[in-house]
């Protein structure tokens, strides 16, 4: 096996010719944003008050990490000719991601209701937009302009022909997976055949495994097909392997306010760390260290860090262990 401290992350070696590093697929999303002690059971009220309302999205909220830490970034999907609609083509304006690959359509904008309880923890509610057929024309277009793909793949059959696309345009493919994307090991083992780099969460890897989270577990999944295997543990920190290398590192000490988008803070920012050439276990740094950052206020992107907040942030934690 490599060293992961010398081996450089290749994976998007490809097409760095190309406008784009990163197509984030996805209709983004409003979230409305509320604090309550816990979060409340069934047919239960509670007190809490308004936090605000905030663009995000998986996949936007990771192409937000991902810009605002240097990735070249464009979106595909829809959003509502309402308010909400041109809140979330501003908020991308100003992240620097490109809107070109974005529609404006007659349907309200996707939102999300999310409830945050007193240790900055999280439940929600999501109302997508209404599934329509993928435009294929205007999806390989973007994918021609493209280094890698991006998804958060609920739809297999969907996600099947989006990558389909992607690979006759050459355009490497990432997804994140949850407990709700691969409840099965069917279903995980179908994404892991059509898929490069796979980021999971704790919840995720549980759902179809009983075992520890560690190299010994997670590499067999490479068997399946992808690249490289990310996943994250919150508090714990993260594991990364590929096929010739691994990595671990811990979380970042921090005061957590609000959890809403960290997970997606931490692939954008191991993507861009791989766009710039870092290792594989500098990447991992990077995207543990970013998410500690991104949970210090409330809102999936309130508190995204620039490359030097990350980089400030490894600096003071290396000095601390010195």
């Amino acid at each position: 096996m490599a060293n992961s401290r010398t081996e450089p992350a290749t994976f998007f070696t490809k097409n760095a010719d190309r406008p784009f590093d990163m197509l984030a697929y996805g209709d983004p999303n409003i979230d409305y944003v509320f604090e309550t002690a816990r979060v409340p059971l069934a047919d239960e009220k509670l007190l809490g008050r308004r936090l605000g309302t905030f663009a995000g999205g998986t996949a936007a909220n990771v192409a937000c990490a991902a810009s605002r830490l240097g990735a070249r970034v464009a979106g595909f999907g829809r959003v509502g000719r309402d308010a909400d609609g041109q809140l979330l083509l501003t908020a991308n304006e100003e992240a620097g991601i490109s809107n070109t690959f974005l529609r404006v359509v007659e349907q309200p904008t996707a939102a999300a209701t999310i409830i945050v309880d007193a240790s900055g923890e999280k439940a929600l509610v999501y109302a997508p937009m209404p599934g329509e057929p993928i435009d294929e024309v205007a999806l390989s277009t973007a994918l021609q302009q493209s280094r890698l793909l991006y998804a958060m793949p609920y739809d297999l059959a969907e996600f099947r022909q989006v990558t389909a696309l992607a690979r006759a345009a050459g355009v490497a493919i990432a997804i994140d997976i949850e407990a709700a994307v691969a409840p099965t090991r069917e279903r995980l083992d179908a994404l892991l055949e059509c898929t490069d780099i796979v980021f999971m969460n704790e919840g995720g890897f549980r759902a179809t495994s009983d075992a520890d989270i560690a190299v010994e577990t997670i590499r067999p999944l490479l068997d399946k097909g992808p690249q490289l295997v990310v996943v994250t543990m919150g508090a714990a920190g993260a594991i990364a392997c590929s096929r010739t290398a691994s990595a671990e590192h811990p979380a970042f000490p921090v005061k957590m306010v609000d959890a809403t988008g960290a997970g997606d803070c931490f692939n954008g920012a191991f993507l861009a760390a791989c766009f710039n050439g870092r290792t594989l276990e500098d990447s991992l740094a990077f995207a543990c260290a970013a998410a500690s950052i991104a949970v210090s206020a409330v809102g999936a992107r309130t508190a995204l860090p620039t490359t030097k907040d990350v980089e400030s942030l490894i600096l003071e934690q290396s000095a601390g262990r010195a």
